[in-house]
């Protein structure tokens, strides 16, 4: 069976996207991989900001190359928007809003990830739009929630990452640590996709649409549920920035051959099996680190043993290999390069290659998504500035007459 030839859950829906950035797209991309027909409206004199402008990191360009297209090439925004459809219009004037809102009004799935207040200021909230489709379901990504004091406030991931509680888990000794660069924007926006279906399997069961909020600064927050729930019963948090309180060894540790290593140690026979790779290695370990309540007990010195162990290894591949055959959970610390030639990756077909008119012939990372067995690869790339406007909205001067005589 062909990709092609999987009907995908969201063929049929449409969805009017007006998000931008990361954590809205990235919502929506699930989306369009689902099947969901996305039409990304922009504003042509200022689009995503995603889109780069010819002046930002070269990087984020084929070949480190802006060209003489810089809006169509920014390798950031194409691999957000793979399957889309750009719509341009001009929010902002009559004759732009107008012709949106007839569009809107067709669509079944609103998204947005503006300031609370703003999507219903524009005329595109759900009190205005279920006026003139009840099955509308519009999810509005908000910063804070719509109730609370920062309401009107903007946020960003690493904003998200603080307020969610995320850095205070993620730290050590030495204080709170962001986890990388807008880790919650991605978060929020699986969250975004998930608040769609259910909003869509609702309105199969009731007819109707609704409105879903949802504040991406407690969207990180159900990732670590027992932290929660431990220090409610006041256990307090272990710093160690990559130790997990069950685990005796529980972190990365690197190797000769400049890998890093991550190790965790649960029970007593995974920890007899890593003990034998040590002792193999010429490292003497205590008897009593049998006992799990005693590794954890002296966890550091555990550790340290651990990492000297590690400093000698020089294929970590092979002993990860080895670790997980005997039931110790181990893997080697991947970075993009790594993953970019992955033969698992590779066969697996998680990575698509697409040609797009301006940016060339490239791999685009794909989604943990299969639906029948097959992957959910994406039906064609990220759309050029406006490319599909025509398609969409009548010419706008034509809807302003309309609504002005009617």
């Amino acid at each position: 069976m062909s990709p092609e030839s999987v009907r995908r859950p969201l063929e049929g829906v449409r969805v009017f996207d007006l998000t931008h950035v990361w954590s809205g797209p990235m919502g929506t991309r699930v989306l369009a991989a689902l099947g969901a027909e996305v039409l990304k409206i922009e504003n042509p004199a200022r689009p995503d900001i995603l889109r780069g402008n010819g002046a930002d990191l070269r990087l984020r360009y084929p070949d480190g190359e802006y060209g003489s297209d810089p809006l169509n090439r920014n390798a950031w925004f194409n691999t957000q928007n793979v399957g889309k459809r750009s719509v341009s219009l001009d929010l902002k004037s009559d004759e732009g809003r107008a012709a949106a809102r007839e569009l809107a009004a067709g669509c079944d799935v609103v998204v947005s990830n503006y300031r609370a207040g703003v999507l219903s200021r524009m005329g595109f909230g759900y009190a205005e739009l279920s006026a003139i489709n009840p099955q509308v379901v519009v999810v509005e990504m908000t910063a804070f929630p719509s109730t609370s004091s920062q309401a009107t406030s903007a946020g960003f991931g690493a904003q998200f990452d603080a307020a969610s509680g995320n850095t205070w888990l993620s730290g050590d000794e030495h204080g709170p640590i962001l986890t990388g660069f807008a880790i919650g924007d991605p978060v929020g926006g699986l969250f975004a996709a998930s608040a769609v279906v259910t909003g869509l399997a609702r309105r199969r069961a009731t007819g109707r649409g609704c409105h879903v909020e949802i504040p991406q600064s407690e969207a990180m927050m159900p990732l670590f549920g027992e932290a929660f729930v431990a220090e409610s019963r006041g256990v307090p948090r272990v710093a160690r920035l990559n130790g997990d309180v069950t685990g005796a060894p529980h972190g990365l540790f690197e190797t000769a051959d400049g890998s890093w290593v991550a190790v965790g140690v649960h029970d007593d026979d995974q920890w007899s099996v890593l003990a034998r790779h040590l002792r193999d290695a010429g490292h003497d370990l205590p008897d009593r680190w049998a006992d799990a309540a005693v590794r954890r007990g002296e966890v550091a010195d555990v550790d340290a043993a651990v990492a000297a162990w590690a400093r000698g290894v020089t294929d970590a591949d092979r002993v990860v290999e080895a670790l997980q055959d005997g039931g110790v959970p181990a893997g080697v610390s991947a970075g993009p390069a790594s993953l970019s030639g992955d033969p698992q990756l590779a066969a697996t077909e998680y990575f698509t290659e697409l040609d797009h008119p301006s940016a060339g012939r490239h791999p685009y990372p794909g989604l943990p998504l299969r639906v029948d067995g097959q992957r959910t690869v994406p039906h064609g790339p990220a759309p050029l500035l406006g490319e599909h406007t025509g398609e969409y909205v009548r010419p706008v001067h034509t809807v302003a007459e309309e609504a002005a005589t009617a």
